[in-house]
């Protein structure tokens, strides 16, 4: 009887061993699943609609728990809980600011949506917040580098015709492209480690406040049917938009900047 209760006692020990290694596991992949989704992220897509325009944000910090961001007008605020991939938002709070009605309706939407939320799924930079298998919400994250931030970059390249449209713009590290003047066809890529790295350098050698004073070098679009396009760069709160230029040979102190912009989007199209 002696050994039989001495025998229980260890395997209630080893049990309750077993259990303790499982529940620190379960908090340690919650911690890197945190550690993961810390930092901020840019909405695209809110309920299968790009609200890309409107510059949403998503910030998480995982040594707090708290989120906070950009809701359409507002700035809110609150904190988030985090159980392998599930994911809660307590209540959020918001400053009080009014704005347009279709900022207002965007932002009216934000809330109502995150609320719902109960899942995620983060992959190579892209942050799916779900309810069950519905995205709800889709948003890629901003990448920091040296000098200026990429996250800073928010580059668009038009060109047009009657009969050509081409459109590339670049927010943080992904890169799209359209020829849909609708802007209902987007194609997407991320930016690979050395694309980025290329744009950067070349991004932080612009003289920005210049290039809504640049002249173009030729002015064919004006007379013949070559297609016009235009530069324009956001940062911060500032936009920087070129003068129309002849598609195909910018104005030179941007012109290294456009062709490895164009370069790049000629690459991805084709992978």
């Amino acid at each position: 009887m002696k050994h039989l209760a001495i025998l229980i006692s260890i395997i209630v020990l080893k049990s309750c061993g077993s259990a303790q290694d499982i529940a620190s596991a379960a908090n340690t992949t919650n911690m890197n699943t945190q550690e993961t989704l810390s930092g901020t992220y840019i909405l695209e897509q809110l309920n299968e609609t790009n609200i890309a325009t409107y510059k949403l944000t998503l910030e998480f910090d995982s040594k707090t728990n708290k989120v906070s961001g950009f809701a359409g007008c507002n700035r809110f605020f609150g904190t988030y809980t985090i159980e392998g991939n599930g994911i809660s938002f307590s209540e959020l709070g918001a400053t009080r600011m009014i704005c347009q009605d279709d900022k207002n309706a965007v932002e009216n939407s934000f809330f109502r949506t995150i609320a719902k939320v109960k899942g995620f799924e983060l992959a190579n930079g892209t942050l799916s917040l779900k309810n069950g298998d519905t995205i709800l919400m889709l948003a890629n994250k901003k990448i920091m580098s040296n000098s200026r931030q990429a996250e800073t970059m928010n580059i668009a390249y038009r060109a047009s015709t009657r009969g050509f449209f081409e459109m590339i713009w670049i927010e943080g590290n992904v890169l799209k492209y359209t020829n849909d003047r609708n802007l209902e066809a987007i194609s997407r890529h991320m930016l690979s480690d050395e694309q980025l790295s290329e744009l950067i350098t070349l991004y932080n050698d612009l003289d920005l406040k210049s290039i809504p004073v640049l002249e173009p070098p030729t002015k064919t679009f004006q007379h013949d049917a070559a297609a016009m396009a235009t530069l324009e760069i956001t940062e911060g709160e500032m936009v920087y938009k070129s003068n129309g230029f002849d598609h195909g040979n910018p104005p030179k102190p941007i012109a290294l900047f456009v062709n490895k912009l164009l370069s790049i989007k000629e690459t991805v199209a084709k992978q």
